[in-house]
């Protein structure tokens, strides 16, 4: 499911970069749907990359997919690359990663944690937010942002920041996910006063989206 939502996100491109790539197996699945005509596999482990360059041969695609030893966006070097896709990393180390150097691509990003400091980094250095899925895989959500480089950006509410803007069919299921994480920490006291506004914004984004269950709540 995370694997066809992110290649969803894609498109239809000419040359794709896989950042950590990894076992290659974004970039062999985006070949086989014919989603890119050539694609550069990278990662800052040789270990992980030796198992690319095997799975890509494999699977018949030596002449097609790249591999390339390196940290973040320096393997590629000047080349044209139509889509980046860095996936499974935390959103501060994708942070590191686009500070480092920019990109004129179309990124796709799925960050396993901190996801509002990559949102206000993202339009702090002109990469407005296209759009954003989410994909539900073995009992998790993961989020993944689509940006790229602008002019103008579309900017967010802090809500927004915080939970996304999202029109997918499982957004509702993910606030409440959120919320019941809060509710938790509530419990346990371990509350502080960043999850008292986080709770309004759920609760205000769950009623948006048709949750009438849960109104506002005094803590």
């Amino acid at each position: 499911m995370r694997l066809s939502t992110l290649l969803n996100c894609v498109g239809r491109c000419k040359v794709l970069a896989d950042i950590g790539t990894d076992h290659a197996y974004l970039p062999i699945s985006a070949m086989r749907e014919g989603i890119c005509k050539t694609a550069i596999a990278c990662d800052i482990n040789e270990g992980p990359l030796e198992m690319a360059k095997k799975n890509i041969a494999e699977a018949g695609f030596s002449d097609f997919i790249e591999t390339r030893l390196g940290d973040g966006l320096l393997p590629l070097n000047d080349d044209v690359v139509d889509c980046i896709v860095i996936s499974g990393m935390g959103g501060m180390k994708i942070i590191e990663i686009l500070a480092v150097k920019s990109t004129s691509a179309r990124l796709v990003l799925q960050p396993q944690h901190d996801l509002e400091e990559l949102r206000r980094f993202l339009h702090e250095n002109m990469y407005n937010i296209l759009e954003e899925k989410l994909a539900f895989e073995r009992g998790r959500f993961y989020e993944i942002i689509v940006a790229q480089n602008a002019e103008k950006i579309s900017l967010y509410t802090d809500a927004e920041y915080y939970h996304g803007r999202m029109s997918d069919p499982h957004f509702l299921p993910y606030l409440r996910e959120k919320h019941r994480k809060i509710m938790g920490y509530i419990h346990s006291a371990a509350i502080d006063s960043k999850d008292h506004k986080r709770l309004k914004w759920l609760e205000e984004g769950m009623n948006k989206h048709g949750d009438s269950t849960v109104g506002n709540r005094k803590i």
